[in-house]
């Protein structure tokens, strides 16, 4: 499927651009302090007797990814150039289609 070129003009597009960035700034470094400080808990005795904290932190660098990643993309689209995976729309699309064709066989 073709894209139609972006057609922004320059000063919307720097200022998206450098949100952009503050956001990925931002984002990446919360997700590194987070790395960062659960691998110095694992390098203390509480820390290695409350291995159940590192899910927590693990769930919290998942969220931040997915945001910043959503946030990053909006900011894309506002200017027309957001990144767009067609292969994984095509398997969202063959899933729908089947989840369909499940529930048309279930009341057929």
């Amino acid at each position: 499927m073709a894209r139609s070129p972006c057609t922004p003009d320059v000063a919307n597009l720097r200022r998206v651009v450098e949100h952009m960035d503050c956001l990925s700034q931002g984002g990446f470094s919360e997700i590194s302090i987070l790395a960062k400080l659960a691998l110095m808990h694992l390098e203390t005795p509480h820390g290695q007797q409350h291995p159940d904290d590192l899910p927590r932190v693990l769930e919290m660098i998942w969220n931040k990814a997915e945001d910043i990643q959503d946030r990053i993309n909006s900011e894309a689209e506002t200017v027309g150039c957001n990144y767009t995976d067609e292969a994984q729309q095509r398997r969202r699309e063959a899933r729908h289609q089947a989840r369909e064709a499940d529930k048309g066989a279930q009341h057929g």
